[in-house]
């Protein structure tokens, strides 16, 4: 029994990589959430880990991204289900934007984002698809 404990536990450590392990029982939509999980998140530049914040909200209600819109003083993720998931003051111009972008999968030029002045009218929508090649991390 001990060494069946013991495999479990393993498996635990394998699984969770900092992010927490997906329980079963998690909300397939914002609606089975009911209020546990918020819609729209404030914006705090001063934190650290912001980013992952984000992420973790956004895991723990919400279904796998679809696209995500950004305008001048927000950005808006949304999943599959059409649940969104707002934060507000991330916009053009904001240092963790291109951060959480690449983190969510966005198809998106980081470049040409970085050159959007803050307060630009324009909205921006991209969809989460990229993907990475298998092998793209090796340097040779």
């Amino acid at each position: 029994m001990a060494e069946a404990e013991q495999l479990s536990r393993r498996d635990r450590v394998i699984v969770d990589s900092g992010w927490g392990v997906k329980p079963d029982d998690q909300p397939a939509n914002a609606d089975e959430a009911g209020g546990q999980v918020p819609n729209v998140v404030p914006y705090d530049s001063a934190a650290a880990d912001m980013v992952k914040r984000i992420l973790q909200i956004q895991r723990r209600g919400f279904n796998k991204g679809s696209r995500v819109r950004v305008e001048s003083t927000r950005t808006t993720i949304i999943d599959i289900n059409g649940d969104a998931l707002t934060v507000e003051g991330l916009g053009y111009g904001e240092a963790k934007l291109i951060e959480l972008l690449k983190h969510l999968g966005a198809a998106f030029d980081p470049k040409h984002l970085g050159q959007v002045a803050p307060g630009d009218s324009d909205t921006r929508e991209y969809d989460l698809s990229r993907v990475w090649a298998w092998g793209a991390e090796r340097t040779g």
